[in-house]
């Protein structure tokens, strides 16, 4: 696995919306998001830990929370990823494990977010 890797790894923790599920349209029903938080970070993908299972290869919209860095903008990244693997964690407060690849998509914050992070390596 890293062996693929084409960038470094960053030990920063950042708070992370998932959209499990979106919500019915012209429904009242809100989506279904999971909480959770960044293990490392780099410009093109995330390790996160959470309370759920992922599906390997879905494709998700996220929201995340920008390091806590001096001079950052407080405004959370949108970004659509595809989950590349999930497994159960070690302990009770990281029950899963999961890779993120972050995907260059229309009307997401990828530009920023690789600027952002390629600033910190």
């Amino acid at each position: 696995m890293d062996l693929e890797r084409k960038h470094l790894r960053l030990p920063v923790e950042s708070r992370v919306f998932i959209e499990l599920e979106a919500p019915v349209s012209g429904s009242d029903t809100p989506a279904n998001i999971a909480i959770c938080k960044t293990l490392d970070v780099s410009a093109r993908g995330l390790q996160v830990a959470l309370d759920h299972e992922l599906i390997e290869q879905a494709y998700l919209q996220i929201g995340i929370e920008p390091p806590d860095i001096e001079g950052t903008a407080a405004e959370p990244f949108f970004l659509a990823a595809q989950v590349k693997w999930c497994r159960a964690g070690d302990s009770d407060d990281q029950p899963w494990l999961a890779g993120l690849a972050l995907l260059p998509a229309g009307q997401s914050d990828i530009d920023q977010w690789i600027e952002l992070i390629s600033g910190l390596e």
